[in-house]
C-alpha cells in the first residue's frame, strides 16, 4: 500500500480516535448528571422525611401521614429507577471506553507502520546516495591515477 494511502487510512482512524473520545466524554457526562440526581432525589428524601419528622411532633392525622408515606414510596421508587438507569450509563461509560482505546491502539499501530515504511525508504535512498557518492569518488580516484 503506497504511504498515501496508508496516511489516508491513518488520518481516519485518528477521526475515529477523536470521535470515540468524545462518545466516552459525552457517556461520562451523562452517567454524572445521573448520579447527580439520584444525589438530589435522595436529598430531598431526607428533607421530605425532616418535614416529615416536624410536623409529626407536632402533631399529624392518619390521613395526611398516609400522604407523607406515599410520596416517600414513590420517592424511593423514583430512586431505584434512577439506580438502574445509572447501571445502564456506567455500562455505556465502560463500552464507550473501550471503543477509545480500541481506536487508539489502531491509530498508533498505523503510526508505527507508516514510520517503518518511512524508515525503510529512507534507509534504501541512503544506500542509494552512498552507492553514487562511491561510484563518483571511485571515478575521480581513477581519474587522478590516469592523469598520474
Amino acid at each position: 500500500m503506497p504511504n498515501n494511502s496508508l496516511q489516508l487510512v491513518y488520518e481516519q482512524r485518528e477521526k475515529q480516535v477523536n470521535l470515540a473520545l468524545k462518545a466516552y466524554q459525552q457517556s461520562k457526562k451523562l452517567l454524572f448528571e445521573q448520579r447527580t440526581q439520584l444525589y438530589n432525589l435522595n436529598q430531598y428524601r431526607q428533607q421530605y422525611i425532616d418535614q416529615l419528622s416536624q410536623k409529626g411532633q407536632e402533631g399529624l392525622s392518619i390521613a395526611d401521614l398516609n400522604k407523607y408515606k406515599q410520596f416517600i414510596v414513590q420517592i424511593d421508587l423514583g430512586a431505584t429507577n434512577q439506580q438502574k438507569n445509572i447501571a445502564k450509563f456506567e455500562y455505556d461509560v465502560q463500552a464507550h471506553k473501550k471503543m477509545w482505546v480500541e481506536s487508539q491502539v489502531k491509530c498508533k499501530a498505523m503510526g508505527i507502520l507508516i514510520e517503518k515504511r518511512m524508515l525503510k525508504k529512507q534507509h534504501i535512498e541512503n544506500k542509494k546516495e552512498q552507492q553514487l557518492l562511491d561510484e563518483i569518488c571511485l571515478l575521480k580516484f581513477l581519474e587522478k591515477k590516469q592523469k598520474l
